[in-house]
Order: C-alpha cells, then structure tokens, then sequence
C-alpha cells in the first residue's frame, strides 16, 4: 500500500496483500542447487551427451527434489512445492524463475498489507458512541424520512468525500443496511479508486451470503411447521426485503417477488383481515405490475384508514391511466399528514389535485 492517509489507507487505491508463508532459505537453498545441477547438465549436453541420458538425469534430479520436499520430517512448503513443479516443467529456467520470485516477494512485502488487517480496514468495527449516531442522521438523509440538513448524505460523500470518509461509508453500510442504501453500493461499484470499488463489492457479496444463510434457515423451519403462520410471515417479508434490496440481478429479484407473494396469500388465507400483511402484498402487486390487482386492495386499506395507502393507490392509478380518478384521489382532505410527505410528494399532490380544479 502506498501513500498511506488517516487509518493507513492508500489514496491511490494500491493494495498489495501479504501471504503468511515468506520464503525460506532451505527453499532458496534448494533452488541453488537445482540450478547449478541443470546448468551443469546443459553444459554436458552441448559436449556430446545423448538426448536419452539427458532427459534421465534431468527426471533424476527432479524427483530427487521431489523426495527432498515431501520427506516426513520436513513440512512442504509453497516454494518448494513451486520450484519442483517448475524444475520438471523448464528445467534450467525453473530454477531461477522462482528465485526471482522469491526476491520480488521480500522486496514487496515490505509495502503489503496483511489479508486481515486489509479486512479490518474494508469493514472497520463500529464504536457504538462515535458510529452509530452518526449512522442515524446520515441513513436519514439517505432513505425516505424528513431530511436533517447538517448531515450529508451518502451518495454526496461517495461524489465528493476523501477515500477514507467513501470507506467509511461503505462499511457503515454494510453495518446496518437498509434497502435505501442499496443505490449508494452501486454507485461505489463505479467509484474511480480501486480499494472504494473492492469494498463496495465485498460488502454486496458479503450481504448476498447474509441473505442466502437467513433464507435457508427460514425455509427449514417452515419445511418443519408448514402450517406456522409468523414462520410464512418472516419467510415472504425476508423474501420481499431481498428483492427490494436492490441488489440482486433482476431474474432473482423477480423469482424473490413472486415467492414473497405466494407467502403474503398464503398467510392471509391463514390470517385473513390483516392491514399491514395485505398492505405489502398490494405494494408487492404493484412492483410485479400487477396494478389492477393492487388497485382495489390499496382503495380498501384507504377506506379503512391506513396511512399510507393513499400514495401507493394514486400510484397504482398512475400506472393504469387512471387519471381521472387520480386527480380524485390527489384531492382528498387528509389523505396523508404532511408531516409524512416529502416536498416532492407534496408538489406532486398539489399538481394533481390544481389538474381537478381546472378540468
């Protein structure tokens, strides 16, 4: 790594990654000897040996190598693992090919980083009194709750911010994700600096595998109680999170949606009348583009007082044409608090609803 900033890491995004094993002298020892032997066995060729004898002692010196390495008392190493492989394959140009390699490895493992270390510093553990507030106001700005102004938000620091502070987005992200994020992980995938775009990417593999584990463990469970209607529950909202993630490719988030679906009607048909469930089945309809399908169900929930039907209907409208009964729906007194509205739902709303005035 060089030119390392605040917590070492490289501005210039270079990570070198240094291997536990380094080489050792009997490896390098070794590796003199094979190559004085190879030389020397050149040499005699080119005085008259014939091809037969030659190829024999060069499968002699090999395997002697070979015994060398895997003597009981004696741990095989990498190196020396590499120069019998090499010896046998090139004969004199294997020798010195790993010992260039063993010089070029001491050179760089002065300047490498150490595979843990390099861990720690992609997913640093957060200090519940420095990281976790910090977490709050910035996941604040960056979902769809009421702005705070003096925090930035992800995506600005991912645009503008220093290597580090990118970095420790990312790992405060995968931390505590929250679907909203997901579009700042993507953007990190695009991000100029290696070490940003390496994080980012583990850090989306690293949440795919959380996925696949908690995706198996629910699945086993309702396998052994079928008919367990919070285990149906947790499996199709686990299902329906995953595919608004937003990290998958878009057949597994289509394969994701229709499973949370099948496992919000199969819970209902268990526990019928149950706004919240059928609330994300009719939001879950409408991401499928099955809006007249999630039409009469948002209109329901809107009948019976649920807050945040109103928009999912309007949009649901929307998405058929319905425009007529849209600008309707716009002009409803106390369809939604303005508290709950961003200023973008709300000059939407007001769009709509001046659209009935002057129709």
């Amino acid at each position: 790594m060089t030119d390392p900033g605040p917590g070492g890491i490289a501005h210039d995004a270079r990570v070198t990654f240094r291997l536990a094993e380094a080489p050792t002298p009997a490896a390098a020892l070794l590796a003199l000897v094979l190559l004085a032997a190879e030389s020397a066995l050149l040499v005699a060729a080119s005085r008259g040996w014939t091809l037969e004898i030659v190829l024999a002692t060069h499968v002699l010196l090999s395997a002697a190598a070979g015994f060398w390495m895997c003597h009981p008392r004696r741990r095989p190493t990498r190196y020396a693992i590499l120069l019998c492989v090499a010896t046998a394959a090139f004969g004199p140009l294997g020798p010195p090919g790993v010992l260039l390699t063993m010089v070029l490895e001491r050179y760089h493992a002065r300047a490498a980083t150490g595979l843990e270390e390099w861990h720690a510093m992609l997913f640093p553990r957060a200090q519940p009194h420095d990281h976790q507030e910090l977490w709050r106001r910035i996941g604040q700005r960056a979902s769809d709750r009421p702005a705070e102004h003096q925090v930035t938000p992800f995506l600005d620091v991912l645009a503008f911010g220093s290597v580090p502070q990118r970095q420790a987005v990312i790992a405060i992200i995968a931390q505590q994700f929250h679907p909203a994020f997901a579009l700042a992980l993507r953007a990190a995938l695009r991000d100029e600096h290696n070490v940003v775009r390496v994080q980012a990417a583990t850090a989306i593999a690293r949440l795919e595998n959380q996925f696949l584990e908690r995706t198996m463990e629910l699945e086993a469970a309702v396998r052994e109680t079928p008919d367990d209607p919070d285990l149906i529950l947790a499996l199709a909202s686990h299902y329906d999170d995953q595919a608004f993630a937003g990290l998958l490719d878009s057949r597994r988030e289509q394969d994701c949606r229709v499973k949370a679906h099948e496992g919000y009607e199969r819970y209902l048909r268990l526990r019928p009348k149950d706004p919240p469930v059928e609330f994300r089945l009719a939001r879950l309809q409408l991401r499928r583009g099955l809006a007249v399908d999630a039409a009469p169900r948002f209109r329901s929930l809107v009948d019976a007082g649920h807050p945040g039907a109103g928009l999912w209907l309007m949009e649901s409208l929307f998405a058929q044409r319905r425009f007529h009964e849209l600008r309707e729906a716009a002009s409803a007194p106390g369809r939604l608090a303005a508290s709950m509205m961003t200023p973008e739902v709300s000059a939407t709303l007001e769009l709509w609803s001046s659209m009935r005035e002057t129709a």
